[in-house]
Formats: C-alpha cells, structure tokens, sequence
C-alpha cells in the first residue's frame, strides 16, 4: 500500500534526524581525540619542565634517572607491563628522585663521603616529596604518587615511609627499587669503584625476601633482561668516572681518542 505525503514526511524528517546524530556524534568524536592530544601534550610538557628543573646544572642526577627509567622498563616488559601502565612506570622511574631538588637534600645528594646516620634520617623524606610534586601528573598517569612515594618501600616491610611489605608496594614501585638499587651499585662514588655486573646481581640475589621481590630478581637474571641492564651500565661509566674526577660534561675523551691525539 503506498505511504501518504505524510510518512514520506516522517521518515524523511527520521533520516536527517539520524544523519545529523551521525554528524554530532563523529564531531563529538573529533573534539574528544582533539582535547586528548592537547592533554597529552600539555603532561609531556609539564613532564618536560619536571626533568629540566631535576637535571639543571646536574647531569650525574640525569643521567642517573635516565638509567633507572631505561632498567625499569626492560624489567616491567619482562614482568607483562603494557600500555599506559608501562608509560606511567617510565614517567616514574624518571622522575622518581623529583623531591631530592629541596635544599634540604642538596648537600645529601651531592655528598661525596658515605652518609651519616642524621643524613640517612633527613633523605628518608625525599619520596613524599616527590609524590607532592608529582601530583598535577597524577590525571593522565594514574597511580604515579603512589609509585613514587614507595619506591623505597622492602619486601619484608623494613623499608620506608610506610613501612609496606611484599604485594601491599605498588608493582611500579617494585621494579624501581631493584632498578635503582642495582644502577647505585654499578656506578663509581668517590669512595669507591663500581661494582662488576655479576657482583651487582649477586647483591640483589642477597636482598631476595628481605629487600627486593623475588619474583622481578628472577627476571632480572633472564638473558634478555640481563643483556639489557648491561648494556645500561656500560653507556655511562665513563661519563661518571669523568665526572667524579672534575672533568666537565663535553670535555672527556675516550681512552681510544686519548691515544690517537697523542700519536
């Protein structure tokens, strides 16, 4: 039976109806993938300021935070960590030793003797503050106050400030302790030498159940990971035994060159 003028009114009104949803609907679309891409910009750059601020005037902390960052992923990669889970463990890692910019923890920092006990006491407040500067990053990379607050925490609950223990310490939180305590062992301080490799990841072996999750030294074991964390190592011993003797960042020379400018 044929429709009257009528229907062929209403279905038409349905159908520019559903057309001008369409369009709302795909503009609507277009202007979210829009503010998402200001937002992301707006944290790289917010991230950006946070790492300049850390690194001014102090490239042994750069290049330090660079290194925990680069052995934090490799292990979260080994341990399953993917997508934005991961980005935010690499923000982390980064900015991990944010709060150590206080005046209070220069001279700590920047101590080229063993700590005291008072020192160790002061530095002990460095990842609250961290987490406090860290807070504006906290939207786009969910869970990162609370990485960086615990990244001093131990598997057996000695650690500080909270005092967690085993699964209660963020994953995050988990894989920079072990990176940061590994790159601490690995790299020359004025008072003595680097550790060797197998040294370091006997050491950590030693820290399993006490300070470090078993779980995550097993993969640091594994070739992969291994392989890795020793390439990390090696990129920057030079640079730091440089720095350690007051040779300013540009000026080095490797050994090779060394023996080439002098023939």
């Amino acid at each position: 039976m044929p429709r009257s003028g009528e229907e062929d009114a209403m279905w038409r009104l349905a159908g520019v109806a559903t057309a001008s949803a369409g369009l709302v609907w795909a503009a609507w679309m277009v202007d979210a993938a829009r503010r998402r891409r200001i937002t992301r910009r707006l944290h790289r750059g917010m991230v950006d300021l946070l790492l300049n601020a850390l690194y001014a005037g102090d490239p042994v902390t750069a290049r330090h935070s660079r290194r925990v960052a680069d052995l934090s992923y490799a292990l979260a990669e080994a341990a399953g960590m993917r997508g934005a889970e991961l980005r935010t463990l690499r923000v982390a890692a980064l900015l991990h030793d944010m709060g150590k910019i206080d005046d209070r923890f220069f001279h700590i920092v920047h101590s080229r003797t063993p700590l005291t006990r008072e020192q160790r006491a002061e530095i002990k407040n460095h990842p609250h503050e961290s987490a406090h500067i860290l807070e504006p990053l906290e939207t786009e990379h969910p869970g990162i106050m609370r990485i960086v607050s615990s990244h001093h925490e131990c598997w057996d609950g000695s650690g500080y400030p909270e005092g967690l223990h085993d699964l209660d310490i963020p994953l995050g939180a988990r894989i920079i302790a072990v990176a940061d305590a590994f790159d601490a062992m690995t790299q020359p301080r004025k008072y003595r030498d680097a550790m060797p490799l197998d040294r370091a990841l006997e050491a950590l072996r030693e820290g399993t159940a006490s300070q470090f999750d078993p779980a995550l030294v097993d993969l640091v074991h594994t070739e992969p990971v291994r392989e890795v964390w020793n390439e990390v190592v090696e990129r920057d011993l030079f640079a730091e035994r440089c720095a350690l003797d007051g040779v300013t960042e540009g000026d080095e020379k490797e050994p090779a060159e060394e023996e080439s400018a002098d023939k």
